[in-house]
């Protein structure tokens, strides 16, 4: 028996196999539409040949619609005449006729338009159970095979190749078998009326099925070419994104543009080339098809002038012909495509069918917990090779007793690292095995080593997602608490997994394994990932991605209060410490030397991305206020002041100047634009009034004693202050989601939560400020109750793509944060701290050693390959690797340290 995931050779035995109930409804309903769009080839003729161009006499009259049933000679013969008809003149004939026409009309296009959509549902269907094999089977590649792939290639195979074949499989059996159906139907209505006009319109039809498929396979061969060719680019745009550092560091950007441009320029050959065959394919396809048409104008014209043919007959030969074209069109275009996604098809096979492929089996959803693994782990003539056959780890044996700690170290290649990834089946072994209490690992189904096994190394990849889930991440195994929901959508969603070979798990659910972490439910959980993240140090930057972030949205009074507290125990602080000086509290009636001139001028603070959709410059309120206030021309004239101070000190400095990283007013490429700006103004900023708004959103910006200008003066700032009286009652709606005001009595939801607490600006003239003050502020963080809350903002953080958010240390601090949290048996670390320095390395080694007692794992197994040899006194063992050959099996204590 074949497996439930198999992807068969043929397209179409792939769509028949997981679509033959589906395709046979379809047969039904097509042979159910085909006497009703046989009707409506048959209808014109009676209505021309009868009430139209019929011979009626005055008064004569027709029945029509009568319906009875022929008996049988046992039921006495004779008929049933279940409806007599209806008895109508020549106009209500015409009437009767050309309604009935619409009708059946309507009804075959209802017909169509439900055979359309249940094909577009069945194709969106398959899609969706191809699109999820093909994942399922990524998950289920060897290791070795992610270093011969590029994840933007697999990517766009997943995502755009398998387009064609979802759509090709909802048309697969039901499009031929109705085109063709029609076709003939058509065609035997033409040969009913008159043969030799029939035979005409078979043999062109069969001229044009013979020949335009065959010239069109051409096209096929170019498709694929050009499928290729673009694939190829895709991993190359992304090997370019991937490698922007590099690039740039070696100014590489013209080659890599020379190199694009070439394959650009093949894709554009290859896509030329097809499209010239194409339309001459089509071409010669709608020249044999009008053919036709001349040769029943002619012929049938002739025959009716000699009576063999009556006009009736013609227009019905001619109408049935008109609608023979269009299916048979469709027909040589569904061949066309079946030969493509044929082609697509076997590409997207060929990438994912693989002999070792690990079995589907091994990764089945299992709900119970896995049996531990903390007894002792032996590893038997473990060896390790790379595709070319080269040896990575000659064989080695070794025990590792449960609760014990061992060093691995030795150059970066020297074996260590091959061994580690094994104990995990991150590769697998060319010979040899790892047991666990006499069980092999490759015996194992996945979820046991994925769920009592821990790892982290230096570049492990993290998605986008925020701290919270980075964390928690390796205890998402399966829904741990569902959620119990009923309803139509519910009962669609599950219903629409099941038909697409989906799994039916709500990602809604509670996913994470709380007893994996050791805590009881979400109540005791952000205290577990608290205690991992200061194992790791990590858990003090969290709580600054917390201060520095921006307040959720909804925030519940209790925090607001506590916040307000806050806020005033830290100015209590302030005053007891006599660190009055370095701060700066906001004050209504003050202008504030440390904020910028618009957060002066509103007595607010700007939302980061408000200037995304208009610039605050440009909006009404703004306009308005500085009009009033006398500050439209005097922030104009400072704005100038700042563009021409700039431009001429930096102006003159390529783009790529790190010089130019420097200035927070403008950004490198607004050099230019502003310089023609300069250019432009006369002065008084009277000549364009987009040049006066950029210049006054450069004022905006403006910061005293970070900028030191020299541009305010004491009148200026008064008159800024002064202005906030404008928007004293209230913003307008062009700034209400925009800005937000400060007030000594609330929160503001524009500012982060540090900046909510403070209050104000830390006097940066004094080198010992911002140390000062942070003290302060953790004090009062610690003393309001806050600190749980900012913790929870920054568990909330965004890491960004690959976690680019993040540093290369707090990243390699996160992942080995993840391993630690699922406790597992097992804990293999690869170098997991490469990019902190030795004593931090140190540091963080020996808390992780310390805390398998306080995280409740005594007989966890640690097996550490170090950066750093000197840290293996840390060990209960050290042992040494080098060039792929365990040094000292038989060690069991710690030697005197040397450098490896």
């Amino acid at each position: 028996m074949k497996p439930a995931d198999e992807l068969d050779e043929s397209v179409f035995r792939y769509v028949w196999r997981y679509t033959k109930g589906q395709q046979l409804w379809l047969f039904g309903v097509l042979a159910l539409s085909l006497p009703l769009y046989y009707l409506t080839l048959d209808l014109p003729k009676r209505i021309v040949n009868g009430p139209i161009s019929g011979d009626w006499q005055p008064g004569q009259t027709q029945t029509l619609f009568s319906f009875f049933i022929p008996l049988p000679d046992f039921l006495g013969g004779g008929q049933w005449h279940v409806f007599e008809g209806m008895e109508l003149d020549r106009f209500g004939v015409l009437v009767a006729l050309s309604f009935t026409f619409l009708f059946f009309v309507i009804v075959n296009g209802l017909f169509k338009f439900y055979l359309s959509t249940y094909k577009g549902k069945l194709g969106e269907r398959l899609l969706r159970r191809l699109r999820f094999q093909l994942v399922d089977r990524v998950l289920r590649f060897p290791s070795g095979r992610f270093k011969q792939v590029r994840g933007s290639e697999i990517a766009s195979m997943i995502k755009d190749e398998t387009e064609p074949v979802g759509g090709f499989g909802g048309s697969a059996f039901a499009d031929p078998a109705l085109l063709l159906s029609q076709a003939l139907t058509a065609l035997f209505f033409i040969v009913l009326q008159n043969f030799w006009l029939g035979m005409v319109a078979g043999g062109i039809v069969l001229v044009q099925i013979l020949l335009i498929p065959r010239m069109r396979r051409r096209l096929v061969v170019l498709a694929r070419n050009r499928q290729l060719t673009a694939r190829i680019l895709s991993g190359r745009i992304g090997e370019v994104v991937e490698g922007i550092a590099s690039i740039r560091t070696n100014d590489t950007s013209n080659w890599e543009r020379a190199e694009l441009g070439s394959r650009l320029g093949k894709i554009l050959a290859i896509r030329y080339d097809f499209y010239q065959w194409k339309f001459f394919v089509n071409f010669l396809n709608n020249l044999i098809a009008q053919m036709t048409p001349f040769i029943f104008y002619l012929g049938g014209g002739y025959l009716v002038i000699q009576g063999k043919l009556d006009i009736g007959q013609l227009v019905a030969v001619i109408a049935a012909y008109k609608d023979l074209p269009a299916p048979l069109k469709e027909l040589i275009a569904w061949d066309q495509g079946r030969v493509d996604v044929q082609s697509k098809y076997a590409q997207i096979r060929e990438q994912f069918v693989m002999s070792d492929l690990v079995p589907a089996n091994t990764q089945r959803v299992s709900f119970d917990a896995p049996p531990r693994l903390d007894g002792e782990v032996m590893v038997s003539g473990l060896k390790v090779s790379d595709d070319a056959g080269n040896e990575l780890l000659f064989p080695t044996t070794m025990k590792l007793a449960p609760g014990e700690a061992v060093a691995l170290v030795g150059p970066p290649g020297g074996g260590g690292e091959y061994l580690a990834e094994a104990l995990v089946r991150l590769v697998q072994p060319s010979g040899g095995r790892v047991a666990f209490a006499g069980t092999t690992l490759d015996s194992m189904p996945d979820y046991i080593p994925g769920r009592r096994l821990g790892y982290s190394a230096s570049g492990l990849f993290l998605p986008q997602m925020s701290v919270r889930d980075a964390l928690t991440y390796g205890l998402k195994h399966v829904p741990m608490r569902r959620q119990e929901r009923s309803g139509r959508d519910e009962a669609s969603r599950l219903e629409e997994a099941r038909l697409s070979g989906n799994l039916d798990l709500d990602i809604r659910d509670d996913w994470i394994d709380y007893e994996a972490a050791g805590v009881s439910g979400p109540e005791t959980l952000p205290a577990r990932l608290a205690e991992v993240l200061a194992i790791v140090e990590l858990r003090s930057e969290i709580a600054r991605f917390g201060l520095r972030g921006k307040l959720p949205e909804i925030l519940t009074d209790g925090v607001s209060d506590q916040i307000l507290s806050a806020r005033a125990r830290f100015r209590q602080r302030l005053i007891e410490g006599g660190d009055e000086d370095y701060f700066e509290s906001f004050d209504r009636s003050r202008y504030s030397d440390y904020a910028s001139v618009f957060e002066n001028l509103v007595f607010g603070t700007a939302d980061p991305d408000a200037d995304a959709d208009q610039p605050l410059a440009d909006r009404p309120s703004v306009k308005a206020a500085l009009v009033a206030s006398g500050l439209d021309d005097k922030l104009f004239v400072m704005g100038r002041q700042i563009a021409e101070t700039l431009v001429e000190i930096f102006g003159d400095l390529s783009a790529d100047n790190p010089l130019l990283d420097d200035i927070d007013l403008m950004s490198p490429e607004d050099v230019e634009r502003y310089r023609a700006a300069l250019r432009r103004s006369d002065g008084d900023g009277k000549r364009e009034d987009k040049d006066r708004r950029a210049f006054q959103r450069l004022a905006f910006g403006y910061v005293e004693p970070r900028h030191r200008l020299g541009l305010l003066d004491a009148g200026l700032k008064q008159a800024i202050v002064a202005a906030r009286d404008h928007f004293a009652d209230g913003l307008g709606p062009d700034l209400a989601g925009a800005v937000s005001l400060h007030d000594p009595a609330g929160v503001n939801r524009a500012a982060s939560l540090q900046d909510n607490i403070l209050f104000g600006r830390i006097v940066t003239r004094y080198a010992e400020a911002q140390g000062r003050i942070n003290t302060v502020l953790a004090e009062t963080l610690r003393e309001s109750g806050l600190y749980d809350v900012v913790f929870d903002l920054g568990l909330s953080f965004d890491i960004g793509s690959g976690a680019k958010r993040l540093a290369a240390g707090q990243q390699q601090k996160l992942t080995l944060a993840r391993a630690l949290l699922k406790r597992p048996d097992l804990l293999v670390l690869n170098r997991p701290l490469s990019a902190l320095d030795g004593e931090s390395q140190r540091r963080i080694t020996a808390a992780v050693l310390k805390s398998r007692q306080e995280l409740g794992v005594d007989r966890q197994t640690i097996v550490w390959v170090l950066a750093h040899a000197e840290h293996a006194d840390l060990f209960d063992r050290r042992i040494t690797f080098r060039e792929g050959r365990m040094q000292d099996p038989e060690s069991q204590a710690v030697p005197p340290m040397e450098v490896s």
